[in-house]
């Protein structure tokens, strides 16, 4: 017990992470041009290990890569025509039944009206009756006038 509390106290206050190396960097890539006659024998670029591993792998892997952009967008661009096509469906269907409501309230008016219009009888003997009084009263008083004038 002894040991075990001073030993507690020094890990607290100087923990071992402090005496630790700092973490390895991962090189950069590193291109360098090179001329005949320099250390190397002919002109062109030189290339660090980490270089030349970056671009044979964005080589192997650049067609896979757009492959899955392409798919990727593909996908993208169908889900949205698929919404599209939904929303497009559900319009369709509540404009249906919006005008098969319609019809149904003009039916039920067409009924309405035609049974109020076949409870009155259609005789107008009435108005038959008042127009030959008034026609006749307008044809004696013309003609009173006429043989008067003549």
């Amino acid at each position: 017990m002894k040991f075990i509390v001073p030993l507690l106290i020094i890990t607290l206050i100087c923990p071992m992470a402090l005496f630790a190396n700092p973490p390895e960097t991962t090189p950069q890539p590193k291109v360098t041009g090179i001329q005949k006659g320099d250390t190397a024998p002919y002109s062109g670029v030189l290339l660090n290990s980490t270089a030349a591993a970056r671009i044979f792998s964005e080589r192997n892997y650049s067609s896979e890569e757009c492959q899955l952009r392409i798919d990727f967008n593909v996908q993208k661009e169908f889900a949205r025509m698929n919404l599209l096509l939904e929303s497009t469906k559900v319009s369709m269907n509540s404009m249906e039944q919006k005008y098969t409501s319609i019809i149904d309230i003009k039916d039920t008016e067409i009924q309405r009206l035609s049974k109020i219009a076949s409870e009155r009888p259609n005789d107008y003997s009435m108005w038959w009756l008042a127009g030959g009084i008034i026609t006749g009263i307008g044809l004696t008083v013309a003609l009173v006038f006429a043989v008067r004038e003549i």
